[in-house]
């Protein structure tokens, strides 16, 4: 097992022999979390590791992370913590740790539009940079103005151009941690924000299941849905070990039963194995599997 002492050394707080965080309820443990609640504690923790060479992963809430059973011989650095929004007229500078609810609560409570259709994604606002993550032909990038990564223990502002937004894809992972992004929005009628949100809410409610999941599993193909293939496929309501795909969506898997990740992942792949099997489409996954 890797040496992690040297971790006392940092403000931040450092949890050893941490259970795995992933939404999932699955995985094994993980050797350090350091939990950052300022912009200074993540900059001292990612140069402290990079010096040490030491790799880690960067995570939010896990709402879409699946921890493998073997858990992590390593480092996470959790930012769930590191909170707090500004806000000046119409432009919001919000932390990274920020969920996206309370992003979505706060420009209702100043009716300010622009985030009604992102108003039920779970995560915190730095798995949505990075994700760039959509819902009801938004995406948080058309949002977006900047957004601050530490790189090099400095911190580096990038405007949305230089981020590459894209499908479930941001430049910003590949270059480091997000400590926060500048939000634009515009002003509007609050009633209206107010019933935006409520009807995409109840849309979200009807379509999508209840209880233990990481959401969608699997990439739109072309614009079409990976529930339409596994849907097609036969294979709602199959299930192995404590994981199901679920028969409300296709493109859920829940965990049923205290499920592991290795069932996650048998039921995940059999699903890839049989769509391409009968259409030859090769279904990517949206989640992140460390």
């Amino acid at each position: 097992m890797t040496d992690l002492s040297f971790l006392s050394a940092l403000d931040a707080n450092i949890v050893f022999d941490h259970p795995s965080l992933s939404a999932f309820g699955s995985g094994g443990d993980i050797a350090a979390v350091i939990y950052p609640a300022t912009a200074k504690q993540l900059v001292q923790a990612t140069a402290l590791l990079d010096r040490e060479k030491i790799p880690y992963f960067i995570l939010g809430n896990c709402t879409n992370v699946l921890i493998k059973d073997e858990g992590i011989d390593g480092v996470v650095i959790c930012t769930k913590y590191l909170c707090g929004i500004e806000v000046k007229d119409d432009l919001l500078y919000v932390a990274a740790g920020e969920s996206m609810p309370k992003l979505c609560k706060l420009s209702l409570e100043g009716s300010l539009s622009g985030l009604e259709g992102l108003c039920s994604i779970p995560g915190t606002v730095g798995g949505g940079v990075i994700m760039n993550c959509s819902a009801f032909g938004r995406e948080f990038a058309d949002v977006i103005e900047y957004v601050d990564i530490v790189q090099g223990g400095e911190i580096v502002r990038y405007s949305a151009q230089d981020l590459d937004f894209g499908y479930r894809y941001s430049k910003a992972k590949s270059l480091g941690a997000v400590i926060g992004a500048g939000i634009k929005l515009k002003s509007g009628d609050k009633r209206k924000i107010a019933n935006d949100i409520k009807g995409y809410k109840i849309a979200r409610g009807r379509s999508q299941p209840q209880g233990i999941s990481l959401g969608s599993v699997f990439k739109q193909v072309d614009g079409v849905s990976a529930g339409y293939y596994i849907d097609k496929a036969g294979l709602k309501g199959m299930r192995i070990g404590g994981a199901k795909i679920s028969e409300k969506h296709a493109n859920f898997i829940l965990n049923v039963d205290r499920a592991t990740s290795a069932d996650f992942l048998e039921l995940g792949n059999y699903a890839r194995q049989e769509v391409d099997k009968l259409w030859g489409v090769g279904l990517q996954y949206e989640i992140d599997i460390i």
